[in-house]
């Protein structure tokens, strides 16, 4: 902890009790129970049935080959396999997954050879304005959820008036189903620093932050070491390449916290503070870190953009459409039977992915549906599959798609059972700060799970409008829809081919 917050008593108190690593048994097995491992048959079993101590958490990011779990010292058990996650490109060209699917660039050497720093190299002998206004005019959009345009926030945080600026790394890639930002941090951490060091010259930026979530460990120790090698060979730290400019890196790894990968609570656990969100405005690219000028940016986006400085922003605008230029990586879950990483432009049909390059599902299993987006993201049914990948599109039919993970769902999936994991994540994971997604969300579950089926469709309805409207953040505003879709799918005896017993 760095910050004056939890000095005192209370204050340590209270951060070490908001996080669940700091509260947990260090020594014991971390059993994967979001989402994807839920569906392939996870469970945590009772403690006493273990050699040793085991804990539930939501994600850890090895969708593509669930259940999985992980030890105190980081071996992973995968029930489906060790090997490589399948990485497929279907765009005209390569950008996020361009070394990745070749094999792992992780160290410096390999690095440099497959281009990584050159861009860097050269625009710091330009100037900051070029830069800026090339990733303006490149129409990227943040690849987290939000879809905030990049450059515009870039621009707010270079004229808001301040001596000290920061660029943050979000790579608390949290939601269950997605796990490209592990697969970056892990291979191709080099990407990323030059795109923060980007970023750090067109702001004015000279501190850097890299988050990475505590069920990353192997992240964190690959994206530790690109930050000594970087620094140790001058383009990170004092005059990079060279030149008059310094930018500082450093990694703070998560403790455990599904909320923290929103922008304002990844801020306070920086900080050394419980990782609550923060009301808005200010927003952080005003005021963020410190009180300080802020850039929180996603990793894809930011392995996006030593490609549009490069390469430029029309060439970028070449791929995808004209309001959702470029491409995204989505993530394939166990359940399809082709799983793994596609990258493909924005425009692709929702259709085209999970049938023809998703296979369909698992061992030729038809498919009830699949969640597009993670908790906060959206159930959609097979009839519901033919809408464009593009931000705008989804947005007129009310779709949110998240950090573009994909699960299946197969058929005869029980919607109601369904609707209670979906509760449980949101009772285990709300930060506590507002009253409507903290108690809200717990009298939803009991409602679930105890009442009659006639009493907890007529009241749900209303509860989850009320969580939805009153929440302070995204998480308690946009995870109360899916939420309801279930209980309307459950209600109308609609899963898959099977039913419910609701």
């Amino acid at each position: 902890m760095d910050s004056k917050a939890s000095s005192s008593l209370a204050g340590q108190r209270g951060y070490r009790s908001f996080y669940a690593d700091l509260v947990a048994d260090p020594d014991a097995v971390r059993v994967c129970t979001g989402l994807s491992c839920h569906l392939a048959g996870a469970a945590c079993p009772d403690r006493q049935d273990e050699a040793h101590p085991v804990r539930a958490v939501q994600c850890l990011g090895y969708c593509d080959r669930s259940p999985a779990r992980l030890g105190p010292d980081g071996q992973l058990v995968l029930a489906a396999g060790s090997s490589p996650t399948p990485i497929r490109n279907i765009a005209r060209e390569a950008i996020v997954t361009a070394r990745i699917g070749q094999g792992d660039f992780s160290s410096l050497e390999r690095a440099r050879e497959a281009g990584v720093y050159r861009t860097l190299s050269r625009g710091l002998n330009g100037t900051r304005a070029r830069v800026l206004a090339e990733v303006e005019a490149s129409g990227e959009q943040g690849r987290g959820g939000a879809g905030f345009p990049t450059g515009r926030k870039w621009r707010i945080a270079a004229e808001a008036a301040a001596e000290e600026r920061h660029v943050v790394a979000n790579g608390d890639e949290g939601d269950p189903g997605s796990f490209i930002d592990r697969i970056l941090l892990e291979y191709d951490p080099h990407a990323i620093l030059e795109g923060m060091a980007l970023c750090a010259w067109a702001i004015g930026a000279r501190q850097g932050v890299v988050y990475i979530r505590s069920e990353y460990p192997a992240a964190q120790a690959k994206m530790a070491a690109a930050i000594a090698e970087a620094q140790a060979a001058g383009f990170l730290g004092k005059a990079i390449c060279g030149s008059g400019f310094s930018f500082e890196v450093r990694v703070v790894a998560g403790h455990g916290s599904y909320v923290c990968g929103e922008e304002t609570a990844l801020l306070n656990a920086i900080e050394g503070r419980r990782g609550e969100v923060r009301v808005r405005p200010p927003y952080p690219a005003v005021q963020g870190l410190h009180g300080q000028p802020t850039v929180v940016n996603n990793i894809e986006t930011l392995v996006n953009i030593p490609w549009i400085v490069e390469r430029g922003a029309a060439a970028f605008r070449q791929l995808g459409t004209a309001d959702s230029p470029g491409t995204k990586a989505f993530c394939l879950n166990h359940g399809f039977a082709r799983p793994g990483i596609v990258e493909a432009e924005f425009g692709l049909s929702l259709r085209e992915l999970v049938e023809t390059h998703g296979g369909g599902g698992r061992d030729g299993q038809p498919l009830a549906g699949i969640v597009l987006g993670g908790p906060m993201g959206s159930i959609l049914l097979p009839g519901e599959w033919d809408v464009d990948l593009s931000y705008q599109e989804l947005a007129k039919r009310g779709i949110q798609s998240g950090h573009g993970g994909v699960v299946a769902l197969p058929a005869g999936t029980d919607w109601w059972k369904l609707m209670i994991h979906w509760l449980e994540f949101m009772v285990a994971e709300s930060c506590g700060k507002c009253v409507p997604c903290r108690l809200g969300s717990a009298e939803a579950l009991t409602l679930a799970t105890q009442a009659d089926a006639d009493e907890a469709h007529r009241k749900l309805p209303a509860l989850l409008d009320l969580i939805a409207t009153t929440s302070l953040c995204g998480f308690g505003q946009s995870l109360p829809a899916p939420v309801e879709r279930l209980r309307v799918l459950a209600q109308g005896g609609q899963s898959g081919t099977g039913g419910t017993d609701r």
